[in-house]
């Protein structure tokens, strides 16, 4: 985009924007406000608008598309693919916006669009109650839900967008869409998890909660040279069967140094079924359980938070597979092989029960995935680029080498991954989402990320 046409931008928004509410580069706050999760997006929009009025988000966008300047909307801005910030353009920033309203006679959350996961776990845990959502407490609940929404309750209970209930959503036009199973019914669809956006902005999602649940939760961790083997077992465990009441999550990391297999994991849903399968889980593996106790739920959701602290350089690559597929001694080998501590390899297994009993009416693509691999990287210097990427890039080929039908999940891939677009390669749902793109955002303003290519993507 011409320098002219991010000045011309600048002007006109002065003009119908109140003071205070743009963040322009001659401002002090500008740099750390033009900030995004992953510091490898380093872009500097020529305006960062912060704003719920709809009126001013109207005129903003008459400007943005009059002189045909990108646009990128911020929630959490957490995603691995920086898709909430753009060079010269215009950055819509609701991350300042994050209260979280609970109505007890509906059992309803109501969520502005800059909340993250834990203004929604502290708010709900105050009624008792709860929304499956992902598993680091920053991360904006508003980007988690477009694209699925994988946490510590899937086992049983299924992905974040499969507890969106509505949406208010601001179209480029101008109208204000309330959003549900009842109205507008094919863009509630793909809010659903569709990983292509929101085809306009949205100002509000509401949650259907669930009670509190108690759970049972810790890592069980053992040394790197017994990770494949005890690998194999969880393997073996689940080829029997997937239990609905216990949510696996196998990380290969380093903790203080030191390469390790933690398999992380939450027990949650009947008593008796969760001690069951515990003691099931228990008799295969082995090691030392000290760690798994009961915990309070908003708790367990932010024990890793600082895993993920404090925002750096990162590239992630998922795969996700119709079978147990993935060869844990491969797994082993790319922790192994990895560059720097910074470096991990997430296993997480899904019940595929439970995610196909909220396909009705969802975008999401994956709802086969029986595993998911996420390699993931994160350094904080510049020069270290290439070495990382070549690693995540490098064993996840070496992942699906051999392997039809992979997919990846778009909360956990830029928009390089093509196994990652738009609907994750299903061609019937790409048409549908084309369809959605001609109906509620034509001139596409709103086409970034996984949806960039959705008019020329060979699904």
């Amino acid at each position: 985009m011409s320098g002219e046409a991010a000045r011309a931008l600048v002007e006109q928004l002065k003009t119908v924007v109140p003071d205070g509410c743009l963040v322009l580069p001659s401002s002090p706050r500008y740099d750390a406000a033009r900030q995004v999760y992953n510091r490898m997006h380093d872009h500097r929009p020529a305006a960062i608008l912060r704003s719920l009025d709809e009126t001013v988000l109207r005129k903003a966008l008459t400007c943005a598309a009059t002189l045909k300047v990108p646009v990128a909307v911020r929630s959490g801005g957490h995603h691995i693919g920086g898709f909430s910030t753009v060079d010269g353009g215009l950055v819509i920033d609701f991350s300042v916006f994050r209260d979280v309203a609970y109505d007890p006679d509906t059992g309803t959350a109501r969520v502005r669009p800059g909340a993250r996961l834990g203004d929604l776990d502290a708010r709900l845990a105050a009624y008792g109650r709860c929304v499956p959502s992902g598993t680091v407490s920053d991360t904006g609940i508003t980007g988690l839900t477009l694209g699925g929404g994988i946490g510590w309750l899937v086992a049983g209970h299924g992905l974040t967008c499969d507890h969106l209930s509505g949406a208010r959503v601001l179209l480029a036009d101008g109208r204000v869409l309330e959003v549900s199973r009842d109205h507008h019914p094919d863009l509630f669809h793909a809010l659903r998890g569709g990983g292509a956006g929101a085809f306009g902005i949205i100002l509000e999602l509401r949650f259907r909660t669930l009670p509190l649940p108690r759970i049972t939760a810790g890592s069980v961790r053992f040394p790197l040279d017994r990770a494949a083997d005890v690998l194999h077992r969880i393997h073996g465990l689940l080829e029997e069967r997937t239990p609905t009441s216990l949510t696996l999550a196998p990380a290969l990391v380093h903790r203080d140094g030191v390469p390790e297999l933690s398999v992380d994991l939450c027990c949650h849903g009947d008593a008796r079924e969760t001690a069951r399968e515990t003691a099931r889980l228990r008799r295969r593996i082995g090691g030392d359980w000290s760690d798994v106790v009961e915990r309070a739920y908003p708790r367990w959701q932010s024990h890793f938070d600082s895993s993920f602290l404090p925002p750096m350089r990162g590239y992630w690559k998922s795969t996700h597979s119709t079978r147990l597929a993935f060869d844990p001694d491969l797994l082993t080998g790319a922790l192994r092989a990895a560059p720097t501590a910074g470096c991990s390899v997430l296993v997480e297994y899904f019940n595929t029960d439970t995610l196909h009993a909220h396909a009705e009416g969802s975008a999401y693509p994956l709802r086969e995935s029986r595993m998911g691999v996420l390699l993931s990287a994160r350094w904080p210097d510049q020069a270290e680029d290439d070495t990382h990427v070549r690693w995540g890039r490098t064993w996840t080929e070496r992942l699906r080498s051999g392997h039809d039908g992979v997919r990846a999940y778009s909360n956990y891939s830029d928009a390089s991954d093509s196994r990652a677009g738009v609907a994750g390669g299903d061609r019937r749902l790409g048409d549908v989402l084309r369809q959605l793109e001609e109906t509620y955002d034509p001139d596409r303003l709103f086409a970034r990320g996984h949806r960039a290519a959705l008019t020329s993507a060979t699904l």
